[in-house]
């Protein structure tokens, strides 16, 4: 037996039977249902469906639940896409606005009290960088390093600051309550920062009287700074290379 695992991540392209079929006899061995996207009606129905592909195969293939976690986005952008382009700056506000080339919303109320000039700010999986040049008042102005465009409401990644956020936000909570309901095998808890994140999402799933595996994701600096503790309180590690 291959000690390399196959995951592979569930979503609209790949909800047929016929299809999850075919990557059940490819080799698929885990199957990823991202909880930052999607409704409890469609992971439902996409479960059943790999859980026929199961029954066909006789193969058994393992259910993993990734955490949507605390993190920050982007708000909404004009016509939904705007261009920001390298050289220019451009004003990072919490405020509730429709975004332009000049002016994003970033969902993050301490945002201005947390980062400094010469901070470097990733948007949408490190495909836009930004470099923290002044802040004036709640807003950030940033010059661009790496350009691009950007769509609504993308993930930011400040590495290296002290964001406050919970481990777990409602939504967590009740996606955990949903996945031991229904039998998942495993939980991926996203932004995970120290080993009292992973102590939080155990103490949960045992309000549950859950018992599914617990793997963390490595893709905050805090994690990298504080994997050896939180490997003695995991099943499995993984490292999300994305916001690194």
């Amino acid at each position: 037996m291959s000690k390399v695992k196959i995951v592979c991540t569930l979503g609209p392209a790949c909800s047929s039977y016929e299809t999850l079929l075919a990557m059940g006899r490819a080799g698929m061995n885990v199957a990823r249902f991202n909880f930052s996207h999607g409704t409890y009606e469609g992971h439902h129905d996409m479960l059943n469906q790999v859980r026929a592909v199961e029954r066909a195969l006789s193969t058994p293939i393992a259910t993993l639940l990734d955490t949507k976690g605390p993190e920050i986005r982007t708000g909404k952008v004009r016509d939904g896409a705007v261009l920001l382009e390298q050289g220019t700056t451009v004003a990072l506000t919490p405020e509730d606005i429709l975004g332009t080339s000049d002016r994003i919303t970033v969902r993050y109320p301490k945002l201005a009290e947390e980062v400094h000039p010469g901070q470097e700010i990733y948007i949408d999986d490190g495909t836009l960088h930004l470099a923290v040049e002044n802040i004036s008042g709640g807003d950030v102005l940033c010059r661009i390093i790496v350009g691009g465009v950007l769509n609504d409401t993308k993930g930011v990644n400040i590495p290296g600051a002290g964001i406050t956020l919970p481990t777990l936000a409602p939504k967590d909570i009740e996606d955990i309550r949903w996945g031991i309901e229904h039998q998942m095998d495993y939980i991926a808890v996203s932004f995970v920062r120290t080993r009292d994140d992973i102590m939080e999402v155990r103490r949960v799933m045992e309000e549950f009287a859950g018992s599914m595996k617990v793997i963390a994701k490595i893709e905050t600096r805090q994690a990298v700074l504080n994997i050896e503790e939180i490997a003695d309180v995991v099943d499995g590690m993984m490292i999300a290379r994305g916001d690194l």
